[in-house]
């Protein structure tokens, strides 16, 4: 309960911050605004927004462990700061900046979602989720990094939605035709739900039907793949 009410001030304490600052975001100039979150960063955390997100994930993620425990409420924080910079940015048409901002608070959350420290049925497991969602949707008129989708691959197979990892892999095929990495884990992927049982499955919303078609689909595509490989070789 202790380490539940820790991590919901920490959000709280961040969002009071970023709805003050973006409040009166169409009142005062971007410059002075970015300077009270940058103010406010360096309270909470040592750092600026944009030195933080220069950063990368692993490295914000390792700056938070202590002793090979992670704060994740102060993980969380950083997600929060990076969105509201986003939000200033795209307020003043700086949208590709903003854009920039948006993938990061997304890469950081995935980052989070995927460590050791955070499981399936850990308290914060559905906060990290629920704003996993709330990104993709944020994000859903810009395209995603090849390597955001690789770890959003993982973090759907972690919490056991197989039919989103399906959507991801089969999108990920779509959009990066010349890439095999995926496809050999989405390989993986539908032969290690071959082995699972259909109570399992059906939580996840599949079947033994669908990992069998899915797993022709994408060895077919592999095979497919090689063959051009060897074509160019």
């Amino acid at each position: 309960m202790f380490k539940r009410d820790y991590f919901m001030r920490q959000i709280e304490q961040m969002t009071q911050v970023l709805h003050r600052i973006l409040f009166n975001k169409e009142h005062i100039p971007l410059g002075d605004a970015q300077q009270q979150l940058d103010e406010a960063s360096r309270h909470l955390l040592g750092l600026n927004v944009r030195s933080l997100q220069a950063l990368s994930s692993k490295d914000i993620l390792e700056l938070l462990s202590y002793h090979g425990n992670l704060d994740t409420a102060k993980a969380m924080v950083i997600v929060d700061m990076f969105v509201g910079r986003g939000d200033l940015l795209r307020q003043h048409e700086q949208t590709d900046e903003a854009y920039l901002a948006y993938v990061k608070s997304l890469d950081l959350l995935l980052h989070l979602s995927l460590s050791s420290e955070v499981g399936p049925k850990d308290e914060e497991n559905a906060e990290i989720s629920s704003r996993i969602l709330t990104s993709l949707d944020r994000l859903k008129a810009w395209m995603i990094p090849e390597d955001m989708k690789r770890l959003l691959f993982a973090h759907y197979e972690k919490q056991g939605d197989y039919a989103k990892v399906e959507d991801v892999l089969f999108h990920y095929m779509e959009d990066h035709p010349d890439q095999a990495d995926l496809i050999g884990q989405g390989i993986i992927f539908y032969e290690k739900l071959l082995d699972m049982e259909d109570l399992q499955l059906e939580t996840g919303n599949f079947s033994k039907e669908e990992a069998r078609d899915g797993l022709r689909i994408v060895k077919r595509k592999l095979d497919s793949f090689e063959e051009i490989t060897n074509d160019h070789k």
